[in-house]
């Protein structure tokens, strides 16, 4: 495989943020093409902006080292639409898909694709370690699976320990800082526009991906720093939650094919019905009536998917069970438990 690299930055107002954190993106870049037989180039998707951001990449662009190219939505469609816009008009074999907020190491690129040097035919996609740009800490490592209290759990995490060889499974690559394989993406179909506009379409698209025999992994030499939730958090707290808890809804109802396991979940989710009034989580449901309201598309994309895996839920998330139980990794729920 080439191993040449697109990357691909979704915006929606983000010029502020471009102008921060593009000049890190360009200099990864214009570093990773010097070395031989490897190019790389910049696609920035507008999904819709108002402010000025067209106009300024358009000036970037003039003067870049690495080709800067910009396509536009004339609306704001949201992240999903925005990044598998720019898969498809990427022109490279492998594509780094970031957030705008986001600031890389010089070698977080080439870290990043090295894994794909290795010929493994399963690999989908490889995602980076995050660390939050204002505390410092560890806010983006190795993801565990699981599953408990009738949910499918994505976002216990784990380190790799001091001389752990890998290779690193990781139950999701966020979409804010990952490297796919172009080519397997755009079969399996891209970020699902269920769960448009934001939330869970990357850990439904890696989720997708094991069950249909590919890998996901954890490169914890690409190093990366993340603003969280830059442009999300001025779209208002409620609404950003009530979308989150039905697409995290989505994807159960989508993917869990285990009978004991969609048992347990229809238990629990009763559970969480019944309590949600007196425990003021008023939210839940309003979050759970906008699922119901998407049960004929999950219906359809449910028989397809389960036409379509290889593996079982149990056959994935016993892929974890097996790295842990080879003592190479630590696993967590608290980043502060690093620093005991």
């Amino acid at each position: 495989m080439s191993v040449s690299v697109s990357i691909v930055i979704p915006t929606w107002n983000g010029r502020r943020l471009l102008e921060q954190f593009l000049p890190s993106i360009t200099a990864a870049a214009s570093q990773y093409s010097r070395q031989p037989h490897r190019a790389s180039e910049i696609l920035i998707v507008d999904d819709g902006s108002t402010d000025d951001t067209a106009e300024w990449i358009a000036s970037q662009a003039a003067n870049s080292t690495v080709p800067i190219r910009l396509v536009r939505h004339e609306d704001n469609l949201g992240f999903g639409a925005a990044a598998n816009r720019g898969l498809r008009d990427a022109a490279f074999p492998l594509v780094w898909l970031l957030n705008n907020d986001v600031e890389v190491d010089d070698e977080a690129m080439a870290s990043l694709a090295a894994p794909f040097e290795e010929g493994d035919a399963t690999l989908f996609a490889v995602h980076s370690r995050m660390i939050d740009l204002t505390t410092d800490r560890e806010v983006g490592t190795g993801k565990m699976g699981g599953f408990g209290r009738g949910f499918l759990r994505v976002h216990r995490s784990y380190v790799p320990g001091p001389g752990a060889r890998g290779p690193f499974w990781s139950m999701f690559a966020t979409g804010g800082s990952a490297m796919f394989d172009r080519a397997r993406f755009l079969e399996l179909g891209g970020f699902d526009p269920l769960f448009a506009p934001f939330y869970f379409e990357d850990v439904e698209l890696s989720y997708r991906a094991w069950k249909r025999g590919f890998t996901v992994r954890y490169q914890p030499q690409s190093l990366v720093r993340h603003r969280f939730s830059s442009t999300i958090n001025v779209l208002g707290q409620r609404h950003v939650e009530r979308i989150s808890q039905r697409n995290r809804l989505l994807f159960q109802w989508m993917h869990v094919h285990d009978r004991r396991y969609f048992a347990s979940h229809l238990f629990w989710l009763f559970v969480l019905l019944v309590s949600a009034p007196l425990t003021l989580k008023h939210r839940f449901i309003g979050a759970f009536s906008d699922a119901v309201r998407r049960l004929p598309m999950v219906r359809t994309r449910r028989r397809e998917e389960r036409a379509r895996a290889v593996r079982s839920d149990r056959d994935v998330l016993r892929m974890f069970t097996e790295m842990q139980a080879k003592g190479e990794i630590r696993a967590y729920d608290d980043p502060r438990e690093l620093e005991e």
